[in-house]
Parts: structure tokens; C-alpha cells; sequence
């Protein structure tokens, strides 16, 4: 009966014993709320401080990161302790877009896989996929691509200068306004980087011919010497009827009207047509001087002196002959006509 009772006893106390343990320790253990870069864990602990706890779950921390509360913040039941960790800076700039943001990426390789581009190698991409990230690292991106373009390009007129003898010398005039043409151009264009580097032209279609410019330029009348090859400017021309004339010896001491003596080049006129001493060129016959006048010599009507009556009857009378007057007057008619 002795034995029974100090069993019961025994227990008794055991039980006692084990129940103020768990008082105990319950009264020790705290519940908290850790937040570790976002990753949001609860846990059940008996640690003293923040660090204690930190060390109990073998959470290592760096230099740059943050804790809140404060590591020798003492451990209450329900806390919240917030870690946050140091992340690097990357500059980056794709196809010239630049933009900022912080990583936890070990590579540039593994930085641009966490932003979902994907490379071939045609892309470019500096520095390397295999540089460590560092703070404030620049990364630039640069994809290749190509593109099929269709576009609209102008065609130039041409400027035509049109010589005419119907405006002043010098004077110009538009005749005719130039326009721009169209033409449609089918291009392959290589890009690195969003910056055009290669294109090829694949197709072109005219959709508008350009109409080009004329531009009328008036230039100095001349007259080209059949015989010389001589360019002789004029101020007017004439359509005259042609005689020829000489006289029975050989007519260089003979005097004529303005006191000249005939050579070939001498020219008999009407003054009130083309006054005496003007300087002309007569078609098939060269140049001359209106030296001479003649009573048959009446209006538009010409008469060209020859060394003989052979030569006067070989050139009869013609119709339509055009007389050209110079517009240089101080021309020397004997020398020019030695030349002949």
C-alpha cells in the first residue's frame, strides 16, 4: 500500500514538473514575421535580439544591406523584421532606349535573361555576357534586323538652257516649269542597334516621269562665214534681191560713191536702206562694205562688185539673198576678206 502511494506521488510530480516546463518555455517562444527581400517566412523562436535570430536561422547579411528593426532590437511575440538586400545598379541601353534598374544578377548574360531578351549572334552586346555585375555597370544592347521598306522618292527634273536669238543677249526665260517625278522604291534595310547600316535596293517603279525645265537664253545673232568659218554677230538681217557689177580695167584705182576705190567687198546700195559705210555680210558672197550706190539700185536691192564680167555673169541676179548687218562697224573689210 506504501509502494502504491509514493508511485502516485511520484508521478504526481513528474507531471507538475513537465507542465511548468512547457509553461516555461511557451512563455519564452515568440512568433515573428521575417521579410527577406520580399520573401515573407514566419518562424517560431526563443532568440533574445534581432541578430540573435539572424544567426539561429543562418542568415548572413552584406555590408549594403538593411535590417528594421535594428540588430539589438529585443524579440517581442508578433514582430515584423524587414531585410533588405543590396542590389547593383545596371545602365543599360537597347537599340538606343536607355533605362536604369537594380538586379540580382550575377552576369550581364544572366541580367539580360532576367529582362526576357534573347541574343543570336548577329546581336552585339558590351561588355561580354560573362562580365560580373558591378555597381553602376553600363551595358549596351545592340540587335540586328532586317526590314522590307516601300517608300516614295522624288525624281529630279532636268534644267534644259535653250539658246534663242529671240530675247536679248543675256536675258533668259522660263519656258516651261520643271517638276519633280515620283518613284517608288522597294528597299532591304540592315539595322544594328535601331541605326541603319546596310540597304539594298530590291525594286523601283516610276509612278510620275518629271518634266524638266526649259529656260530660254537669248544669245548674240551671228552669222557663220561659208568661206572662213568666221562667226560674225549682227543687228538685222535683210531678204534682198543681188546683181553683180564691174568695171572694164581692173577697178582698183576706180573711185566710188563714198570715195572708195572697188574691190571685191565693195557693195553698191540704196542709203535709205542701208546707209554708206556699213559693214554687212552678204549670204554666198562674204563680207562686205555698202561703199557704192547705183542709179538701179532702188530698196532691198543689192550690188556686188566682181573682178570680171565672167565672174558677174556666173553669178547673174538672185532672189532672197540675205544680208546680215554687223554688229561690229570697225571691222576691216580688206583684211578679213585676204583671208578668202
Amino acid at each position: 500500500m506504501k509502494n502504491r502511494s509514493r508511485i502516485a506521488l511520484l508521478m504526481v510530480a513528474l507531471f507538475m514538473l513537465f507542465a511548468v516546463s512547457i509553461t516555461a518555455y511557451q512563455s519564452m517562444s515568440k512568433i515573428i514575421t521575417l521579410v527577406d527581400d520580399k520573401q515573407v517566412t514566419h518562424y517560431e523562436t526563443d532568440a533574445n535580439n534581432v541578430q540573435e535570430l539572424l544567426t539561429q536561422l543562418e542568415i548572413t547579411l552584406s555590408d549594403k544591406d538593411t535590417v528594421e528593426p535594428a540588430l539589438d532590437t529585443k524579440i517581442t511575440d508578433n514582430m515584423k523584421i524587414t531585410i533588405e538586400r543590396w542590389k547593383p545598379t545596371v545602365h543599360f541601353t537597347i537599340n538606343g532606349e536607355e533605362k536604369s534598374q537594380e538586379t540580382s544578377a550575377k552576369t550581364v548574360g544572366e541580367f539580360l535573361t532576367s529582362l526576357g531578351i534573347t541574343l543570336d549572334e548577329n546581336d552585339v552586346v558590351e561588355p561580354s555576357q560573362d562580365q560580373t555585375i558591378v555597381d553602376n555597370i553600363n551595358v549596351t544592347v545592340k540587335t540586328r534586323e532586317v526590314k522590307k521598306e516601300v517608300e516614295d522618292r522624288p525624281m529630279s527634273y532636268t534644267k534644259k538652257v535653250v539658246e534663242t536669238t529671240d530675247l536679248a543677249y543675256g536675258e533668259t526665260k522660263v519656258s516651261q516649269q520643271g517638276k519633280n517625278g515620283v518613284k517608288t522604291v522597294t528597299l532591304e534595310r540592315e539595322y544594328l542597334g535601331g541605326e541603319l547600316v546596310n540597304e539594298n535596293v530590291l525594286d523601283v517603279v516610276v509612278k510620275e516621269q518629271p518634266v524638266d525645265e526649259i529656260v530660254l537664253k537669248g544669245v548674240q545673232k551671228s552669222v557663220k562665214d561659208a568661206f572662213t568659218g568666221e562667226n560674225y554677230a549682227y543687228t538685222k538681217v535683210y531678204e534682198m534681191e543681188a546683181t553683180a557689177y564691174t568695171i572694164s580695167d581692173d577697178g582698183w584705182g576706180n573711185k566710188t560713191a563714198s570715195g572708195m576705190t572697188t574691190f571685191v567687198g565693195m557693195v553698191a546700195v540704196d542709203p535709205k536702206v542701208i546707209p554708206l559705210g556699213t559693214k554687212i555680210y552678204v549670204e554666198g558672197y562674204g563680207i562686205a562694205i555698202a561703199g557704192d550706190t547705183g542709179g538701179a539700185i532702188k530698196g532691198n536691192i543689192v550690188d556686188l562688185f566682181f573682178n570680171s564680167e565672167s565672174e558677174c555673169y556666173q553669178f547673174g541676179r538672185q532672189h532672197g539673198l540675205k544680208v546680215y548687218v554687223l554688229k561690229d562697224q570697225n571691222v576691216d573689210v580688206k583684211a578679213e576678206r585676204t583671208n578668202y
